[in-house]
């Protein structure tokens, strides 16, 4: 049996959507959809130096706490270090996100330890944890937060751009 040949189509050619090109697309509508359509919310947030210098003692809170009954659920988490002037030193301690008791730790800190002066770094952290029993749950009504386990960061400068993806959910 012969296979008959057929054309393929030209390649698309993308163009900007409507909400795009015309100036639509903005911080504030993205959320208001998100919203709208109950779809996973973003934040964005920039920790300084001195921040990152004292996250063992000054935990940073990402996402405030949503109200009784509700719990943050983080899907995933983009850190980017930039504006490096100094790498950061570590005795070490792991950097982690938590909700609650809910908490995953980074495997290294090496996203804020690996760039010199005027490099740049990301990870990518896919959050999994599990709460504490109680009544109700540690992980209810309680803000994300980032902090270090153990041991500032003993020198270093640079910020760090954080996004993180996540839902409100019930607890119940």
């Amino acid at each position: 049996m012969a296979s008959t040949p057929f054309a393929l189509p030209a390649a698309a050619t993308p163009t900007p959507s409507p909400i795009v090109r015309f100036g639509a697309y903005t911080t504030d509508n993205v959320q208001q959809l998100q919203a709208a359509f109950q779809m996973d919310y973003r934040t964005d947030i920039n920790l300084t130096s001195a921040q990152i210098l004292l996250l063992q003692t000054t935990p940073v809170t990402i996402v405030p706490a949503p109200g009784a009954g509700l719990m943050i659920i983080p899907e995933s988490i983009v850190i980017r270090t930039q504006g490096i002037t100094a790498a950061y030193t570590d005795a070490g301690g792991a950097v982690s996100f938590s909700v609650g008791t809910m908490s995953t730790a980074l495997a290294a800190n090496t996203v804020f330890t690996g760039p010199t002066a005027g490099q740049r770094s990301q990870q990518i952290l896919a959050f999994a944890g599990t709460s504490t029993a109680a009544n109700p749950p540690t992980n209810e009504n309680a803000a994300l937060t980032i902090q270090k386990a153990t041991n500032q960061f003993a020198a270093g400068s640079g910020t760090v751009h954080i996004t993180v993806f996540y839902s409100i959910e019930s607890t119940t």
